[in-house]
Parts: structure tokens; sequence; C-alpha cells
């Protein structure tokens, strides 16, 4: 019995760091190159860089205009997550509480647009794109990432609003809680690690769209991270030392902000777990 959990821990061991070496390798590469002059980058991707340089991050930042490209790209992440966490937790929730042939009807409708690929409607959506008057505004973008982020959020949402006891519920009504405070200050804080999982899946969505972003915004102006490094592959297809540094500059801040937020939903499942 002994030797057979240690073959299993082994086994998954290896699948665990093969995994890893997987996910990390690549990232590993972009990392390293954009450290390295183009000379050395051509000779082998793999060495250490042997003349280090920050040209290449200058040279990025300046082609990227990243100051303006990453200030786009946060509005839209930002404004997006707050939006759909409101929308998709509070529709979730009442469709979660309220079980009837309506509620049952909007939930099928709502659910059938996780069934629909974008590219399918690209043509009525650019359409309808100009009808609004949304092109070229954030805004715009904004609202159609909630539309489009609505069905799965409000599907997890509804999923961890049934896990919460409807007697906490009852007792918070009892002391005088209304509708808007029985969900924000009793099941809100207990579905917050789904909250934030929710926010941590379309905040990679929402920060690396390229096909709707640049359907809505073509002005310069308004470009985020991944028009802006679209158009520099456009320029500068050879130039990998340039093309490399923008990748890391534009992964940077995700990156960080996963970090934070895994802590986050962390706190969130064990707050809940204790309250519930």
């Amino acid at each position: 019995m002994a030797k057979k959990k240690r073959v299993n821990t082994l086994i998954r061991l290896v699948l665990i760091g093969f995994s890893s070496l997987v996910v990390v390798l690549p990232l590993y590469f972009v990392v390293l190159n954009s450290f390295k002059p183009y000379r050395e980058i051509a000779a082998n991707i793999a060495a250490w860089p042997r003349e280090p340089t920050l040209n290449n991050f200058r040279e990025a930042f300046r082609r990227l205009n990243f100051l303006m490209a990453l200030k786009n790209t946060a509005i839209i992440t930002v404004g997006s997550s707050i939006g759909c966490v409101i929308l998709s937790g509070m529709t979730g929730y009442w469709i979660a509480r309220h079980p009837n042939s309506f509620t049952k009807i909007w939930e099928v409708l709502i659910m059938c647009g996780m069934c629909i690929p974008f590219q399918c409607i690209m043509i009525t959506f650019a359409k309808m794109i100009g009808l609004l008057n949304l092109g070229n505004h954030l805004f715009g973008v904004i609202v159609n990432f909630w539309v489009f982020s609505l069905p799965m959020s409000m599907f997890l949402v509804t999923g961890a609003v049934k896990s919460v006891p409807y007697e906490i519920e009852e007792a918070a009504i009892i002391d005088g809680c209304g509708p808007m405070s029985l969900y924000w200050l009793v099941v809100f804080p207990l579905i917050k690690g789904t909250m934030f999982t929710i926010v941590s899946l379309n905040v990679l969505t929402y920060w690396n769209d390229y096909l709707m972003t640049q359907f809505i915004l073509t002005k310069n102006a308004f470009r985020t991270l991944q028009i802006a490094m679209q158009s520099l592959f456009n320029e500068a297809f050879f130039s990998w030392d340039t093309a490399v540094a923008a990748v890391t500059l534009s992964i940077l801040p995700l990156f960080l902000f996963f970090i934070i937020a895994q802590k986050q939903v962390l706190d969130g499942v064990t707050a809940g777990s204790v309250k519930g």
C-alpha cells in the first residue's frame, strides 16, 4: 500500500511538473529575449544575454505609446469588470431566489448567449455599433463586454447563490434587511469567492481582446494594448527585440493582477465558508 501511494505521488508530481513547464517555458523565453539585442536573439533564443539591455523596452514603450494604450485598456477592463459583477450578480441572485416560469424563460434565453460564437454575429454587430453610435467610445466597448460576459457570469452566480442557506437570508429579513441590503450585505460576501473567480476569468478576456475592440475603436487615440501591439508587429515584423519587449510590457500588469487576485479568491472562499 505504501509503495502504491509513493508511485501515485510520483506520477502526480511528474504531471504537475510537466504542466508547469508547458506554461512557464514560453513566458521564460519571452522575458529572457526581451533583454537581448536582436543579434543575440537571432543567434540563440535560449542563451542568456551576454549584453543585457533596456533599449528594447524603451523602443517598445515609445512605439506602443504605452501609457495611452495602458490607460485605455485599464479603463475598459475595470469598467467592464465592475458592470459585470453588478449585472450578473444581481440578475443571478434574483433568478436563483425567484424560480418561476418567467425567470426560467429569461435564464434559458440568457444562457443561449454562451452558445453563439462572436464570429457568427460580427456583421450584425458592426451594424448595431453604427446605429447606436458606439464607435470610437470606450464606453461602447464596455457595454458590449457586459453583454457578452453576462451569460457565463450569471450561470456561475446562480450556482453559488443556490449553495447559500436561505435561512441566513430569512434571519436578515426578520432583522429588517431590504432587498438591496440583503444582497450586498448578506449574500454578496458569501459568494465573494465566486465573484473574484468571475472577475479573474473576465479580466483575462477584456485585457487580451482584439477582435471586438478593433471593430469599435478605430482611432489611434483609443487604441488598447492589443491593437497597439498588432500595429507594432505589422510595422516591424522582423524586430523581434522590440516585439518581445512589447509582449513583456503588456503582460506585466495582468501578471501583477493575478498575483493579487489569487489571494483574494482564496480569502473570499474561506470567508464564505465560515459565514455559511
